[in-house]
């Protein structure tokens, strides 16, 4: 979704503020489908209250948690990476993925 929803972007035709906040954009923050505007709020906001708990951790779980963190970002770094990369490549957008832009008026 992240990738597809990047590739909607167009110089002249998608809003300044589009641009301006292109990562919030991406991950359907705003201009969204109200189902994935839900359920990317509330995966924002779970993964903040996981931190503030995590923080709470005793040594040596906060650095076993961490260490899942690093991995876990990097996996979802590369995937995100090399499907970026496929689509610019190929003009093609991931299969299976949708935009969830809202319906135009």
């Amino acid at each position: 979704m992240v990738v597809n929803r990047s590739f909607t972007l167009k110089f002249g035709e998608s809003p300044f503020h589009h641009f301006l906040f292109g990562p919030f954009y991406a991950m359907g923050l705003f201009h969204a489908t109200k189902k994935r505007m839900i359920v990317s709020w509330s995966v924002s906001f779970g993964v903040a209250a996981i931190v503030v708990a995590v923080k709470k951790l005793p040594y040596p779980w906060r650095n076993v948690v961490d260490a899942g963190v690093v991995v876990g970002l990097s996996w979802g770094t590369l995937s995100i990476l090399l499907s970026y990369i496929k689509s610019l490549a190929t003009g093609e957008m991931p299969e299976g993925s949708d935009p969830a832009l809202p319906e135009k008026k």
